[in-house]
């Protein structure tokens, strides 16, 4: 059935541009709301909604000016009338609306989300904060979605958000008009405001609630529609409390005859005033400021209360009803009540759990949702510990560490697997700082030895199949944290056998054989770069040695490694490319593993000058543009570490330059390489100021074996052993 002629009535579309923020958003609906507006993203649903509409039918564009070309002519040459509008709200000066004559929309493809009419502000966030990244047109007037519909291609449909609101059947509606139409509803919000407004007391002695909010009806005069509060348990004669700071600026008197009997209102801050009814005494008055959790009355049952007090028992029925209103919220239908009345539970929620309120100084950022548990408007971290991010995502700027058990406030409703949180300043903690060096290989874990140089040093070993243990006791016993790391080979033998090698399983036995040996070691690697098809069975043109594949080897030998042995994934090549996603393979490898004591990374730059170890500069080009070219390729893999490993140590097992200034010999330049390392200790140590995943170790690489060895580099030596 063909969409019907759509009825040819007066309509308003706001145009925004394709780069508004979620902030800016915000702040269009907002504004918008009231008004039950139609607003889009294409400039192609506005023109096709206005010109099925009448002669004063009319888009507004937002921030027109951020369009690639003139959007205003764009909207003229089709016969569109234009008006102009900054993100705040306010007309743009001297704007010229001057449409030409109507010509037919394109018939593309449209989707539209059609909101019912009561759809509150929060409601209406909730909708637009989950598909902003669609950039979707949505409306409140199901006239608008039929225009549009009548414009758009076959696949072209409605999205129908809580159909059953409705005045009447809209699904009918729609199908009567041949529109394809999709029905989605909204969820229970998790966090119920953006304010920082929140009760930091329970406001009797006695932490029970007996009649929640709006229900009842049938016990309360219109306009009311149920019970406008809350009641709380309060015996006669028991301490009421205010539920946070304000200035009382109401009171009541028994003698007013008003069902609240005496009672005092509060006002506080963003618009917020509570009222407690019922009492025998109120202990404040008009124009007192009072502390949250400050006395401010006794309970009774003063006023209309349920069951009614009687000559033999005067006091029955004596309980706290506490009402909390907010400005406006009526009118932006917040709450199905009048006179602004809201529900005060979710404001009461971790109070009733017996949670402390997050007070003082809030830094605002973004928490891993299945690491909190909520309750009402504030949430507490339930795992170890969190990262707390500038914006939603594991990839984003850290502001800090927050530790099991804190409470914090929730800010807002849930994006992309995070909530905006305010967390207490004295909250966000740091994890141990410091860092320790060392050399590559047993030889120069020897060096370290005869030299008075604790830290960290580390030792490869090509097993084959056959187990070689390692007697590291001398090392320990001179504060030298030894590593082995168990390869099968060396290019081009390979990191590990091919999978459907008879060599696999003999080499992963030789692993745990060689743990199980082995004295005086600090931790085995599994392996080493298996991203760099350098370290695949067979070199460059051998098996690859997928994530898949390294962690199905990884896995076996972790499920057998002896008690009290640390096992450690590998470092990847940082840089693998071009066509090779290097922390695609690094998450996925970590994702894939059962577990692991410690993590590994390979930071270097890629030629010895020592201004580039603090270098920002990145690659150029996909997939690599995220990666930093210098010693900062580590810092992306350590910001992917998925939340179950953020507390391990982390071991740079090989830090080095890659080349000379000359830009192709390999290995350390002499000349630059002692002013390199006093910067890369800098480096490290700075970073692990700020760092919530910190660099526990540093390796340089390497003392002896290839062109990067150190052994007769005396100037670059001394700079190793003298690190303070």
């Amino acid at each position: 059935m063909p969409v019907s002629q759509p009825s040819r009535i007066q309509h308003t579309i706001h145009l925004l541009p394709q780069d508004t923020t979620l902030g800016e958003l915000d702040k269009v609906v907002t504004l918008l709301h009231p008004n039950r507006s139609a607003f889009t993203y294409s400039a192609d649903a506005a023109q096709a909604i206005a010109h099925a509409g009448n002669n004063d039918s009319v888009v507004v564009a937002w921030a027109g000016q951020r369009w690639n070309g003139d959007i205003f002519a764009w909207l003229h040459q089709r016969g569109i009338a234009t008006e102009a509008r900054n993100f705040d709200g306010s007309s743009v000066p001297g704007h010229v609306s001057q449409p030409g004559s109507r010509t037919a929309p394109q018939r593309i493809q449209h989707t539209i989300h059609l909101l019912p009419q009561d759809t509150t502000l929060p409601e209406l966030k909730q909708v637009t904060s989950t598909l902003h990244p669609t950039l979707s047109a949505f409306t409140y007037s199901a006239d608008a979605a039929h225009a549009l519909m009548f414009a758009g291609d076959g696949s072209s449909k409605v999205v129908v958000w809580s159909g059953e609101r409705w005045n009447g059947d809209i699904f009918a509606w729609l199908s009567q008009r041949g529109i394809r139409f999709e029905s989605q509803r909204f969820v229970v919000p998790e966090t119920v405001s953006g304010s920082s407004f929140i009760f930091t007391h329970w406001p009797t002695e006695h932490v029970s609630i007996t009649q929640p909010f709006n229900v009842n009806p049938q016990n309360y005069k219109k306009p009311l529609t149920g019970h406008d509060g809350l009641d709380i348990v309060a015996p006669f004669e028991s301490k009421v409390f205010a539920v946070a700071s304000g200035t009382v600026y109401k009171v009541r008197d028994v003698s007013e005859d008003h069902p609240y009997g005496t009672a005092v209102y509060l006002r506080h801050q963003e618009g917020y005033r509570t009222a407690y009814a019922h009492l025998k005494e109120r202990l404040v008055n008009v124009g007192d400021f009072v502390q949250g959790g400050q006395l401010i009355g006794r309970a009774d049952s003063t006023g209309n209360v349920i069951p009614k007090p009687t000559p033999t028992q005067p006091h029955r029925g004596s309980h706290l009803h506490l009402s909390l209103y907010l400005d406006g919220a009526s009118a932006r239908k917040e709450t199905p009540q009048p006179f602004d009345l809201i529900d005060p539970a979710p404001f009461l929620h971790h109070l009733q759990a017996g949670w402390a309120t997050p007070t003082g100084d809030l830094v605002s950022g973004w928490a891993f949702a299945s690491s909190l548990e909520r309750a009402g408007m504030v949430a507490r971290v339930q795992t170890g510990f969190i990262n707390l991010r500038a914006e939603p995502g594991s990839f984003q700027k850290k502001l800090g560490r927050v530790k099991n058990g804190t409470v914090m406030r929730l800010l807002g409703n849930k994006r992309e697997g995070y909530f905006p949180v305010g967390v207490p300043a004295e909250a966000i903690s740091r994890v141990d700082t410091a860092v320790s060096f060392g050399m590559h290989n047993e030889d120069g874990a020897e060096w370290m030895k005869r030299n008075g140089m604790q830290g960290w040093a580390l030792h490869a070993i090509a097993l084959g199949t056959n187990a070689a243990p390692q007697d590291m006791t001398r090392f320990e016993q001179a504060g030298i944290k030894m590593l082995i790391r168990l390869n099968f080979g060396f290019h081009p033998q390979g990191n590990q056998p091919a999978p459907n090698s008879p060599d696999f399983q003999r080499y992963l036995n030789a692993c745990v054989e060689t743990m199980r040996r082995s004295k005086g070691v600090w931790g085995f690697i599994f392996g080493n770069e298996t991203n760099n098809p350098q370290e695949y069975p067979g070199g460059v043109n051998g098996t690859p040695i997928t994530p898949e594949v390294y962690a199905r080897a990884y896995n076996d030998v972790w499920q057998r490694k002896p008690a009290g042995v640390r096992l450690g994934v590998q470092a990847i090549d940082p840089y693998f490319g071009p066509g090779s996603d290097s922390r695609a393979y690094w998450v996925s490898v970590l994702n894939n593993i059962l577990g692991t004591d410690f993590l590994t990374v390979h930071p270097k730059t890629q030629d010895s000058n020592p201004d580039n170890v603090d270098s920002d500069a990145k690659f150029e080009n996909d997939p690599l543009r995220w990666q930093f070219l210098h010693l900062k390729s580590y810092q992306p893999l350590l910001d992917a570490v998925p939340e179950r490993f953020w507390t391990l140590p982390v071991i740079a097992t090989e830090v080095n330059p890659q080349r000379h200034n000359d830009g192709h010999t390999l290995g350390w330049q002499e000349n630059k390489g002692a002013e390199w390392v006093r910067r890369a200790v800098a480096h490290f140590r700075a970073y692990n100021e700020e760092a919530l995943i910190p660099i526990n170790g540093v390796i340089f690489y390497r003392f002896s074996a290839d062109q990067w060895e150190l052994h007769k580099m005396q100037s670059i030596l001394n700079a190793i052993k003298n690190i303070g």
